[in-house]
């Protein structure tokens, strides 16, 4: 499998950051913010914050 071009992985975790977020924002809503399901899916955005953070911090520094 090809590595994609670094704007190309940038843009998908992007998106997955979007999603996420919004799932973590309704189920926030539905269940509460201490839910179960809800820190979960808090933790899985911010697993995916992290490496959109180590991807563009690799992309500066070269």
């Amino acid at each position: 499998m090809q590595d994609l071009e670094p704007e190309t992985t940038q843009q998908i975790i992007g998106m997955a950051i979007a999603v996420k977020k919004k799932e973590m924002i309704d189920l926030g809503m539905t269940y509460g913010l201490t839910d179960t399901r809800t820190i979960q899916c808090s933790q899985h955005l911010d697993g995916l914050l992290n490496l959109y953070t180590d991807k563009h911090s690799l992309e500066l520094t070269g």
